[in-house]
């Protein structure tokens, strides 16, 4: 299984399924399961993503402080990397105010399309690395025993 780091709140909010797409400026060829790994530590406080807290006003989902520092450098979820999109201007004018706010879109980088997500029910503890990277067999064997895919 291929591992994703991804800062927060970015993690999480495709775990909650409020974005779909991670956006990047680089792209690979693999399709297919994929865990989804908050990153270590916050790229800023959670007050600087305004935009985000905006549209969550209403949500019930816990998007605080309390609940990402139980979850940086974690495997917080497992998804189906579907596809890799290539952005153009009509891609980027589809997509939700949340969406654009939670990603960096601009032409001719790459949105990461994710499906199929499923929360862990215990966040597992792993050091995350840069690009698409291995998860190891005793992690696999948390996750599958976490979700019951056996």
């Amino acid at each position: 299984m291929k591992a994703l780091t991804i800062h927060q709140p970015w993690a999480s909010l495709l775990v909650w399924k409020k974005k779909q797409f991670e956006t990047r400026d680089w792209q690979r060829s693999y399709r297919g399961l994929i865990a989804i790994h908050a990153g270590k530590e916050p790229l800023s406080p959670l007050e600087d993503y305004y935009d985000i807290l905006w549209e969550l006003r209403n949500d019930s989902i816990s998007f605080d402080e309390p609940y990402f520092n139980s979850t940086f450098g974690k495997i917080i979820a497992i998804a189906t990397l579907k596809d890799i999109h290539l952005m153009t201007k009509e891609l980027i004018k589809k997509q939700s105010h949340l969406e654009r706010v939670s990603g960096y879109w601009e032409p001719g980088r790459y949105a990461w399309e994710f499906t199929n997500i499923k929360p862990l029910p215990k966040p597992i503890p792993v050091r995350g690395l840069p690009g698409l990277w291995n998860v190891s067999d005793e992690i696999q064997q948390q996750i599958s025993q976490q979700l019951k895919l056996n």
